[in-house]
């Protein structure tokens, strides 16, 4: 009966990992350990350690435009490498939309693969993607702040990000294939 019992937890337990949503790549965004290898480059700081602030409530996250930039157009933009396991996958970001105007441009390789515009002016965060069309492989990936400065950029910044990935809408974190998304799950 025991034994029983074991092995429909093993086919039900198998059965619902086989069903999780993976991510191909998955970086969080102010998170060191999860930045790691992705080389993030003209990033802000890690929010909101740096310099308080509600942020929508999360822990960590950075704006692709803060105070740490000098405030000139070519200025507004900040890049990650991300790895596009197989092609025609889709991008998604976490971002936080508020007070300021928060609209950016995604582009890859030299291409552009997304705008967003702004449209709310509560403090949440929302999921975006697109389907830039690429080949697999590492690529890198630049997201480029539109809006002018607020009142408060030289302190909180402008355009946050908190989550950044590649492959389905809601991802588990995983290792380039499914079953290190599986270990993952045990970390």
């Amino acid at each position: 009966m025991k034994t029983n019992s074991l092995c429909c937890f093993a086919v039900v337990f198998i059965l619902m990992l086989g069903g999780a949503v993976m991510a191909n790549d998955f970086v969080d965004v102010g998170l060191l350990a999860s930045e790691a290898g992705h080389n993030l480059q003209s990033w802000g700081p890690i929010e909101p350690a740096t310099h308080g602030g509600s942020y929508g409530g999360v822990t960590d996250c950075r704006a692709i435009w803060s105070n740490f930039d000098d405030p000139t157009p070519g200025s507004r933009n900040a890049f990650i490498t991300l790895n596009f396991v197989e092609a025609d996958e889709d991008l998604y970001f976490r971002h936080l939309e508020g007070i300021a105007d928060d609209g950016f441009e995604v582009w890859i390789e030299n291409v552009l693969v997304y705008t967003h515009i702004e449209s709310s002016d509560v403090e949440q965060w929302v999921v975006s993607s697109c389907s830039p069309g690429l080949t697999g492989g590492p690529k890198v990936v630049e997201f480029v702040a539109t809006g002018d400065a607020w009142d408060s950029w030289g302190t909180f910044g402008q355009v946050c990000f908190d989550h950044i990935w590649v492959g389905s809408e809601d991802p588990v974190a995983s290792e380039e294939t499914t079953w290190g998304g599986v270990k993952s799950l045990f970390r």
